[in-house]
């Protein structure tokens, strides 16, 4: 049994320079960049928490952010079907899907850790409403590597979301959060965490618990 990590992200296009990342690779042109750079910028973050990660790569985005159902159901097969140890979903649908449900119900019984956006507030999404998914949204109290326990309607737990830090312009938020989040349950797996124990393992590695206050 290969003892090298496998990450699945569900996404947009990656930059071409970084096929050598990539184990494996599907849809219209998984390797060939996408205009907004997200599912790049995605890679990097879950990279800077997991570097020895391996990844497979969905594209599910092909012009901007929007799927179809259909596309990340095909995308979340394939990806289970090459024995991913993780997935990282940085997206949230408004409409709850009950063939979705189904999908993330058949990885997690495989042994699959999902990883899926959510809102700080507001009206739950989908995929990570879902039991079966770790809801992560982003949490200014968190440094880089940096965990909160939030049990909040909308969110599990929160993490650092920009894509640089101290840098906002360049851009973050639940997605990137959600990455990054990725990365650091990468690490916990690989160290032997086994995929059961991964929500007892980031609530007790929690820095801040409960959900942040934002004030006006």
């Amino acid at each position: 049994m290969s003892d090298v990590f496998r990450m699945g992200l569900l996404d947009g296009a990656l930059d071409p320079a970084m096929g050598d990342l990539v184990d494996a690779a599907w849809g219209v042109a998984p390797l060939a960049g996408d205009g907004a750079g997200h599912g790049s910028a995605i890679a990097r973050c879950v990279l800077e928490h997991a570097p020895r990660a391996r990844l497979a790569v969905a594209q599910i985005f092909v012009d901007g952010r929007e799927a179809t159902v259909d596309a990340v159901l095909d995308g979340l097969h394939w990806l289970i079907g090459q024995r991913v140890q993780l997935i990282n979903m940085s997206f949230g649908m408004a409409t709850a899907s009950p063939r979705l449900a189904q999908a993330c119900g058949d990885a997690a019984r495989a042994g699959v850790v999902l990883v899926a956006s959510a809102p700080a507030r507001g009206a739950r999404v989908f995929p990570a409403a879902f039991g079966d998914c770790i809801a992560v949204t982003g949490d200014a109290r968190c440094a880089p590597g940096e965990v909160s326990w939030l049990d909040t309607p909308a969110a599990d737990f929160g993490t650092h979301a920009l894509v640089e830090p101290g840098r906002p312009e360049r851009g973050g938020g639940a997605s990137i959060a959600t990455a990054r989040m990725s990365g650091l349950i990468g690490a916990m797996l690989s160290a032997g965490t086994p995929a059961a124990r991964v929500r007892e393992s980031l609530r007790r590695a929690a820095v801040h618990v409960g959900a942040e206050r934002r004030h006006a």
